[in-house]
C-alpha cells in the first residue's frame, strides 16, 4: 500500500502515516501501559501510598494515552516527526511534504492530548487518596 492509495477515516485529520500493523502495535503499547497504570494504582492504594506518589501515575496513563490515540487517529508522533510513513512490514518510506506538514500537525494534538489525558489520571489517582 502506497501513502496516495491510503484513504481518510472519518475525524482523521490528515493521511494516516502508520499501516493496519502499526496500529495494532501502538494498540498493544497503549494496553500495556494500562495494564501497568491500573496495577500502580492497586498498589498505591493498598499500600495506601502518599498522594504525591500517586500523582506519578500521570506518566503510564499518558503513555497509554499516546499508544491509543495513535492508533485511532493513524499518526506516529516520531513518524510525523521524521516526515515518513510506515508500511505493513514497518519499513519507512518519505511522506509527500504536505502530508507531512499535516502529520506533524496531528501529532501535536496527539501530544497535547496525551498530556491533559495523563494529567486527568494523574489527578484521578491523587482522588483516591483523599477519600478515605
Amino acid at each position: 500500500m502506497t501513502i496516495a492509495a491510503v484513504t481518510l477515516n472519518e475525524g482523521m485529520s490528515c493521511k494516516p502515516n502508520i499501516s493496519a500493523a502499526g496500529r495494532r502495535l501502538r494498540r498493544r503499547f497503549g494496553w500495556l501501559w494500562l495494564t501497568i497504570t491500573a496495577a500502580g494504582l492497586v498498589a498505591s492504594v493498598g499500600l495506601r501510598s502518599p498522594w504525591f506518589w500517586r500523582a506519578l501515575l500521570a506518566v503510564p496513563t499518558a503513555l497509554a494515552a499516546i499508544g491509543f490515540l495513535q492508533a485511532r487517529r493513524g499518526t506516529c508522533v516520531s513518524r510525523a516527526a521524521e516526515g515518513t510513513f510506515e508500511h505493513e512490514d514497518f519499513t519507512k518510506a518519505s511522506a509527500p511534504d504536505a502530508d507531512a506538514a499535516r502529520s506533524r500537525g496531528a501529532a501535536r494534538a496527539i501530544v497535547r492530548d496525551a498530556v491533559l489525558l495523563g494529567l486527568l489520571g494523574g489527578a484521578l489517582a491523587i482522588a483516591t487518596a483523599l477519600v478515605r
